[in-house]
């Protein structure tokens, strides 16, 4: 598998991870009331927001052609820097 192709999968891997994290937040902000949603409903929407980014960088990243691999890695892994960063953060409040 080259390179390109593990990289790709190894990050689709991590993504399916924070995936899973965000979604048990939720669950964790549900079980604790309306009043803790609403709380910390924008924190959850931001979290949403940079997890569809990366995901969407991802996907630019796996069709794009071999001569933009380094600048589209790049900014995948701006987005998906930006992602963990808030996830640290709000996942702290959960």
């Amino acid at each position: 598998m080259p390179d390109r192709e593990k990289f790709s999968v190894h990050m689709d891997e991590q993504l399916r991870k924070i995936k899973a994290s965000i979604d048990g937040a939720k669950a964790k902000a549900e079980a604790k009331g309306q009043d803790f949603i609403q709380h910390y409903e924008q924190d959850l929407t931001k979290l949403e927001s940079k997890y569809d980014l990366a995901r969407y960088k991802l996907s630019l990243l796996r069709k794009g052609s071999q001569s933009a691999w380094t600048e589209m890695r790049e900014g995948f892994e701006r987005a998906y820097h930006d992602l963990k960063e808030a996830m640290g953060k709000a996942l702290d409040k959960f």
